[in-house]
């Protein structure tokens, strides 16, 4: 008995001793290991900022930070800021990570790029275009093959410098005209706009004043053209029927008072619904009951991807057709048509172009039986039909082709109903 009393005694008191020591050491160490964590954080602010004097974490003083912004670090001694960022893109769950470092004068003084996960590199060098650019980010490009993933980065560095202007730390740079113009194109014609809110245009010649500036969507979707007036520059959108609508540079709809310049854009090309019209007239017809009259619709005021509208009628039934172009992947238009009863519901889905295109790309889609696939939106109303139904696992992007096309074409048989009944 007196043996296990002594035992015990004993490994107390080894105990004791042990967490005495342990203490000891962690009251040394603790400030060391804290001091290597700080310093090991700095040096990765120092990468873009490395005549910093020392940094204070400031994120939890701000107000309206999006999720892209990880850490805000405020340079001690007034040179600027570092901001940590992080941001995905469609084809990549892990994150893409940015440090930036933007001076006291609201220009972009270093990145880095830290982490970067894509099958496709869009080129060591692209970061450093950023240097010296100020929040307009005039002189910054998308890159063509990565328009994605350099994207994604151009978003995060914009929401840096937006953290930082909305929490008053640094001036708002200012956009040049071009710069307005390629925000407002959107709004003046959706259709032509890619998933990354992008108006994908190739620039046309010839035009006249008041003119200065003319597009045509690469889907044949309309035109885009800017035009001179006295209160400014205007963005006017024409769509495939030949209607029109205007944007101030400040996104405000200006087609009332801008009534010349809508006139001067809806005259400069020939209606792309009617110069296309053989064509499509062929596809609606092959689409249509046998013996149907198919006549076109004009003037139908949709400024989304649809290219051509007709009704097919075949005794005393009539259909509405729907013929839009959405933007699928790398930005090529996937032709497609759908066709309604007289209430509203889908009796025909058809896909005038490759369903899955770039075959290689989409190697791995879930996409097995394309003819199902059409076939579950059939009988389908604008009440019922919903965007999930056309998920395509591994091929984003021709899934939101399919969706663009359904609320364009629903759209569009609302619209055709109030003008031919």
């Amino acid at each position: 008995m007196k043996e296990n009393i002594k035992s015990v005694v004993v490994l107390t008191a080894i105990c004791l001793v042990v967490a005495v020591l342990l203490a000891y050491t962690n009251s040394i160490t603790a400030p060391i290991i804290a001091a290597n964590k700080a310093a090991s954080a700095n040096e990765s602010l120092l990468v873009v900022m490395p005549e910093a004097t020392g940094f204070e974490d400031i994120t939890a003083t701000l107000t309206n930070v999006p999720a892209t912004v990880k850490q805000v670090h405020k340079e001690t001694s007034g040179m600027g800021h570092v901001i940590i960022l992080g941001t995905t893109t469609q084809f990549s769950s892990d994150e893409m990570a940015i440090t930036v470092a933007i001076g006291a004068d609201g220009k972009i003084s270093g990145i880095a790029l830290t982490g970067y996960y894509e099958s496709k590199d869009f080129g060591a060098d692209y970061p450093n275009t950023y240097i010296g650019q100020d929040s307009a980010l005039g002189g910054v490009d998308i890159v063509a093959g990565t328009t994605f993933s350099s994207t994604a980065f151009k978003d995060a560095i914009t929401d840096a410098f937006n953290v930082l202007i909305e929490n008053n730390l640094i001036a708002a740079g200012q956009k040049s005209e071009e710069q307005l113009i390629a925000e407002v194109m959107p709004l003046a014609l959706p259709g032509c706009v890619n998933s990354l809110g992008t108006a994908v245009v190739t620039p046309v010649e010839g035009f006249a004043a008041p003119i200065t500036q003319a597009y045509k969507a690469n889907n044949n979707c309309g035109y885009i053209y800017v035009v001179s007036t006295d209160a400014g520059s205007v963005v006017v959108g024409v769509n495939a029927f030949g209607v029109a609508q205007a944007f101030d540079l400040e996104g405000n709809n200006v087609t009332g008072e801008a009534a010349d310049a809508v006139s001067a854009a809806q005259a400069a090309n020939p209606v792309l619904a009617t110069a296309n019209l053989d064509n499509n007239t062929t596809n609606a017809t092959a689409a249509a009951p046998e013996g149907a009259v198919i006549t076109p619709v004009e003037g139908l005021g949709t400024f989304s991807d649809v290219i051509a509208a007709f009704t097919a009628v075949a005794g005393e039934e009539t259909q509405y057709i729907v013929i839009t172009q959405p933007l699928g992947y790398n930005n090529e238009a996937m032709k497609m048509l759908t066709v309604f009863n007289a209430n509203g519901e889908v009796v025909v889905f058809k896909t005038l172009s490759e369903m899955i295109i770039h075959g290689e790309y989409y190697s791995t889609h879930s996409l097995t039986d394309e003819s199902a696939y059409k076939a579950q939106f059939v009988g389908l109303t604008e009440s019922t039909y919903s965007d999930d139904m056309t998920l395509v696992a591994g091929a984003t992007m021709t899934a939101n082709a399919v969706a663009s096309n359904f609320n364009s074409a629903f759209e569009a048989f609302n619209l055709i109903k109030e003008v031919v009944g």
